[in-house]
């Protein structure tokens, strides 16, 4: 490839068979494809309704609460572990060929969204079963999926670039995950957080993208 800058067209076409490769590699010789994307949350679901449905009586719709939370988590949790790699895993192509860094990550992104678009079809059912009842709240849930692809974007490459200089930092960032996830209100209520420790709450960004 030129040394010349690519234009927004060859990008695309770039990103699309990044994506595409990672579909691939991802689900080859699995029988059940995408559908892991929605076994891994429906797991974690059974575990917190068996757990904590009794636990939290406030919270309607116990199930249908926490299993929207383990969808979107799930992504975000994901796509940023992914990214946080990707420069690293494709640094052998980067370094033959001359295409922009920035194709890996975003490239892997996009495999993350159409994994869960395509996700979307098993849990609109399972929103039917656990008896979601639409509003006009819901028109704005295409804006809130732009927000929160937007900041993982941003935050998968803060931390992909960090660690094609710090290994350490993809290493800890796999440590952070998991901790940030019981620190976000995806199966428990709000208000179970002390009145004097919810301030803190502010300061974890998935907080507001999950509530």
């Amino acid at each position: 490839m030129s040394s010349q800058k690519l234009s927004n067209q060859q990008f695309f076409n770039l990103v699309q068979a990044l994506a595409l490769k990672s579909l691939k590699v991802r689900y080859k010789n699995s029988i059940l494809g995408f559908m892991w994307s929605l076994i891994t949350p429906l797991m974690y679901l059974g575990i917190f309704t068996f757990v904590f449905s009794n636990v939290f009586p406030d919270i309607e719709n116990y199930p249908l609460y926490a299993l929207t939370g383990l969808i979107f988590w799930n992504f975000f949790s994901s796509s940023t572990q992914q990214l946080s790699m990707s420069i690293v895993e494709g640094s052998g192509v980067l370094k033959s060929i001359n295409i922009p860094p920035v194709s890996y990550p975003v490239g892997f992104l996009v495999a993350q969204l159409i994994n869960l678009l395509l996700t979307f079809i098993p849990f609109a059912i399972l929103m039917v079963v656990f008896g979601f009842k639409p509003s006009l709240a819901l028109l704005l849930f295409p804006v809130a999926l732009v927000l929160l692809v937007m900041f993982t974007l941003g935050a998968g490459l803060l931390i992909s670039s960090l660690n094609v200089y710090f290994r350490d930092v993809g290493l800890l960032w796999q440590a952070i995950t998991p901790a940030l996830f019981y620190a976000t209100p995806v199966a428990y209520s709000t208000r179970l957080i002390p009145e004097q420790f919810a301030w803190l709450l502010n300061f974890n960004p998935m907080y507001h993208y999950i509530n």
